[in-house]
């Protein structure tokens, strides 16, 4: 193993046996004694080599059942191999069943020195970190209440933060931010940033592609066990759509059900939501300028034109906005090849959502009808960040400004006077 190198794999394997009947029940061992148990070898992690350089952010993608948690508990030493060698430079705090040990009938305060004292913590230094943690976790309000009274995202907020207090040099990740909000999960990569300037390894298993091309250095993909690709983040998540047959512009999260219809006459090759760096962002900031893509081929080629439309949905069902463009395809709109395959382009210059959770539909239609050649709802799945304080849907981007009184516009006086707030009688 290299010095340089916080991980090192080499030849990795890992099997499972996965039983066919039930006679790996002790009722069925007693009432059959001499019934044979039947089962499958599952290859969980077959020839897996590669190492992690000290200070690098490493993402692990891959369908459901490639391997990829097994492989994150191999390396955290819960799963032994069983063939190959792991070797690990420095100290690991896994973060893959964030909240375990915590009792639901103590306070999180409780739970804050008896969890911190299984990392590891000493109880003079869980004093002096507790308002951190707490803080962190945005749980003041809630500190001596019961665990058994928090909420999913609460209790995980409060795991989280305590989870970081752990003096390690490599984070291990098995997609353990799903259950924040954006803003939460906003806080815990700005922390991971910090981690990576201290010189800290972060290894990341998530289906969040996004997240991957954002965030990651590097990025490896995982197949029925095996490493198939290992390289630049946005060409490994590319390599992987490709893999199962979504469109390198499809920037949903994999496996998210979504509903589709039309004749396919023009066909939607692919949607994504791009931030300002031109990546793929599924975390965009408010105010900051987004597009969302659109992909298209025309099948028929006795259509000359379509109507493309775009919903832009809160996840409680509320229409944010409608939009549409009518593309000419041989016409002097320019939108469109003679070969019959193009991008439509959607720009916001300033984002106005508020945090929350967003999706995307989007119809290809007839022009002048209601035909639809190609419909996909939650073609794109996303959650704004906004660190900034306000209520409401959008954030119209007005700027305030003070000035002296005598700059104040003539006339003011009397408006103040006729909407009751000024002195005199308002009726007069």
């Amino acid at each position: 193993m290299s010095t340089d190198h916080a991980i090192h794999v080499e030849n990795l394997y890992k099997r499972f046996r996965i039983p066919l009947d039930r006679s790996s029940t002790l009722k069925h061992r007693v009432t059959h004694p001499r019934a044979a148990s039947r089962f499958r070898i599952l290859e969980a992690l077959r020839d897996v080599s590669f190492d992690v350089p000290e200070g690098q952010f490493i993402g692990i993608i891959g369908h459901n059942g490639s391997g990829k948690s097994t492989l994150l508990k191999v390396l955290a030493h819960i799963y032994q191999p069983d063939g190959g060698r792991v070797s690990i430079k420095g100290n690991i705090s896994p973060f893959l069943e964030l909240g375990v040990g915590f009792n639901p009938e103590l306070t999180a305060r409780e739970n804050v020195f008896l969890s911190g004292a299984i990392l590891g913590l000493g109880r003079a230094e869980l004093r002096r970190r507790f308002d951190d943690v707490i803080g962190f976790a945005e749980l003041e309000q809630f500190v001596d209440h019961k665990l058994k009274n928090f909420s999913t995202g609460m209790e995980v907020r409060l795991a989280f933060a305590l989870a970081i207090q752990a003096h390690a040099e490599i984070l291990m990740m098995d997609e353990v931010l799903a259950v924040g909000d954006a803003a939460f999960q906003q806080k815990c990569f700005d922390t991971f940033k910090r981690y990576k300037r201290e010189g800290r390894t972060i290894v990341f298993v998530t289906h969040d592609l996004g997240t991957v091309n954002r965030y990651c250095d590097r990025a490896i993909l995982l197949d029925q066990g095996r490493l198939v690709a290992d390289g630049a983040p946005t060409e490994i998540t590319a390599t992987y759509r490709g893999s199962i047959g979504v469109s390198a512009g499809d920037s949903r999260k994999v496996g998210e059900q979504i509903e589709r219809w039309g004749t396919r006459e023009v066909l939607i090759g692919g949607v994504r939501l791009l931030g300002e760096t031109g990546v793929e962002d599924l975390h965009p900031l408010t105010g900051s300028h987004v597009r969302v893509e659109i992909a298209y081929e025309i099948k028929n080629m006795a259509i000359a034109d379509f109507l493309c439309v775009l919903w832009i949905v809160r996840n409680d069902g509320t229409l944010v906005s409608e939009e549409s463009l009518p593309v000419t395809q041989y016409g002097n709109a320019g939108l469109a090849s003679q070969s019959g395959a193009g991008v439509i382009r959607y720009d916001l210059a300033r984002l106005p959502l508020r945090k929350g959770g967003y999706r995307v539909n989007v119809e290809l239609r007839e022009r002048r009808g209601q035909s639809a050649y190609d419909h996909i709802d939650r073609a794109v799945l996303f959650r704004v960040v906004d660190t900034q304080p306000g209520q409401g849907l959008i954030s119209p981007g007005g700027t305030w400004s003070v000035v002296p009184r005598d700059s104040a516009v003539a006339g003011f006086s009397d408006i103040a006077v006729r909407s009751g707030t000024g002195s005199g009688d308002a009726g007069t």
